[in-house]
């Protein structure tokens, strides 16, 4: 299906140009997908061990938890919010 600018007069087809550029650019925001996704985990990642894995990790170093439970709560964080290879 052609793409088309709407105008007061109705569409006017792109030009091969602008069909270039836009399959371009359509081209380059999917390449973009996997590295958007990382984001998003990585920020999602650190504010579960803000929240979750961080006071565990104190509560080790005091004594009031055991780094076991501290490094099952990090690998349920990272399994939570995988990355894409």
């Amino acid at each position: 299906m052609a793409r088309h600018h709407m105008t007061a007069d109705g569409p006017v087809p792109f030009t091969p140009e602008e069909e270039a550029a836009w399959d371009a650019e359509e081209a380059a925001y999917a390449a973009g997908a996997k590295n958007r996704f990382n984001a998003q985990a990585k920020q999602n990642r650190e504010a579960a061990y803000k929240v979750e894995a961080d006071p565990l990790f104190f509560k080790s170093q005091r004594g009031e938890a055991t780094q076991v439970e501290w490094q099952a709560k990090v690998n349920e964080i990272k399994a939570r919010f995988p990355y894409q290879e």
